[in-house]
């Protein structure tokens, strides 16, 4: 688990959207797995086993004004479809399955997005995109605005997909989520990573001082 920390305005969000291809990148190399090259699209990162969870989870992360099974179906049509026609036996089973596997807590799959908890709806933006088996994952600010429960929740659930193989990388804000989570830490400051430390090495002091711009290796 690799945590990215800086102040508001680094470029932190912009870093995890040019991963993904979201926002054209100014260089450098994504790599995942051996495989090379900047992603032109978030489908191209997709096929590459990236995803992205948004911070905006209303306006990008969720379709509000739909039910829970076709929020968390929408990554998986094209795969679950044959040709015009969707798969409702195999999408009950993905919704059933994500349901179960995260702990969503809803009266039934027909239940409108908008109705459910910030928690609730953080996990159906994870749903949708684990349900592509994603070998890279791509959180911002993934506790923002949810209550301490269900940042427990969301902990843990990181704990797991790390403990499966599948790599996460994750934006915060929060210095001890930060602290608490990452095994690892990159500090950005101005759109350039200015540090990485180890979890040994994790202090405010250190991630402030990268933060803004110092280096924490200069000789007194």
């Amino acid at each position: 688990v690799v945590g990215v920390a800086g102040l508001v305005g680094a470029g932190r969000s912009e870093m995890l959207a040019a991963l993904f291809g979201a926002r054209p990148a100014l260089g450098g190399e994504v790599l995942v797995v051996g495989k090379g090259g900047l992603p032109r699209s978030p489908r191209e990162s997709l096929g590459r086993g990236l995803a992205l969870v948004p911070e905006d989870r209303k306006g990008q992360g969720l379709i509000l004004d739909m039910a829970v099974k076709d929020n968390m179906s929408l990554a998986s049509l094209r795969r679950d479809s044959k040709g015009p026609f969707l798969n409702t036996s195999k999408e009950e089973e993905l919704v059933a399955e994500m349901t179960s596997a995260l702990s969503v807590k809803t009266p039934g799959s027909w239940q409108l997005a908008r109705f459910l908890s910030g928690g609730n709806q953080q996990k159906i933006v994870l749903a949708k995109w684990l349900a592509l088996k994603p070998k890279v994952l791509l959180l911002d600010e993934p506790t923002r605005g949810i209550d301490i429960g269900a940042k427990e929740e969301i902990y843990l659930l990181m704990e797991k997909f790390a403990r499966e193989g599948m790599a996460v990388l994750f934006v915060s804000s929060e210095m001890e989520e930060i602290m608490g989570m990452a095994d690892r830490t990159l500090v950005m400051h101005e759109g350039r990573i200015t540090g990485e430390l180890a979890r040994e090495d994790f202090s405010e002091e250190a991630i402030m001082e990268l933060a803004t711009g110092g280096n924490i290796n200069k000789e007194e």
